[in-house]
């Protein structure tokens, strides 16, 4: 099931142009205590912001099949890391690829559920994250005390990572963040723009069990996916079995 290889070609030409681009391993070691589900990070304990309602803000997560496309336990970041961040409200992109494994036209829907509950239970204390799927957008906070403690893109990539790596049929994942502009961020936000309606057609056809071709908004997202016309007909045969 390959719905996102032309996008992750894309992504890959995207951070090839900037030249404020910083790559490394995940450190193994990188660790972070638990928020024990309590991380509200208010505004006199902010030190920085990210993705505020009011700045440029996109999250997504890719995956595929192909090997060799994901650089597997991989960090990438444009633009400033936290540390040197304290006081700023800055535009946030993450984009998180993944290399899976036996993805089908029945599992797909139910697994890209499942890596999106991945995504969004980070819990990091002194970091409070609010999420809007449907929009593509993250919103987080980081409070001076994990600033102080030397909290960084690296700890919150590395908890991103590890908990991906938990799911069995996760062969690879690779973060990639944008802290640089708010220019930089619309860039991202359009190239993974036809993400969010291939994602909301999945939607429509596994929760509304809605198959009237002819008046549905993802017509052509589906004309242009193979993929998503074969999860079509395994759903329709799926109800006409009974």
């Amino acid at each position: 099931m390959e719905l996102f290889a032309d996008t992750i070609n894309e992504i890959r030409d995207f951070l090839a142009r900037k030249d404020n681009t910083k790559s490394w391993p995940v450190n193994p070691d990188t660790n972070w205590p638990s928020g024990q589900s309590r991380n509200v990070v208010l505004g006199n304990d902010m030190a920085v912001e990210l993705g505020n309602p009011r700045m440029e803000s996109v999250s997504c997560i890719l995956w595929t099949e192909k090997t060799d496309t994901i650089r597997n336990n991989y960090i990438t970041l444009i633009g400033p890391d936290l540390p040197e961040s304290r006081g700023a409200c800055l535009p946030f992109g993450k984009i998180v690829l993944l290399e899976v494994s036996g993805f089908d036209e029945e599992n797909t829907y139910e697994r890209y559920r499942e890596m999106e509950l991945v995504r969004y239970g980070l819990d990091l204390k002194g970091y409070m994250l609010r999420a809007v799927s449907q929009y593509k957008r993250e919103w987080c906070r980081i409070s001076h005390e994990a600033l102080d403690g030397g909290f960084c893109i690296d700890v919150l990539a590395s908890k991103q990572i590890r908990n991906f790596n938990k799911i069995n049929y996760v062969a690879g994942v690779e973060c990639i963040f944008v802290t640089s502009s708010p220019q930089d961020v619309r860039e991202l936000a359009a190239i993974t723009h036809d993400t969010t309606r291939i994602i909301a057609a999945m939607n429509k056809m596994a929760q509304e069990l809605n198959f009237d071709c002819e008046t549905c908004e993802y017509q052509d997202v589906c004309y242009e996916a193979t993929d998503l016309k074969r999860m079509r007909e395994a759903y329709r045969k799926k109800i006409s079995d009974g």
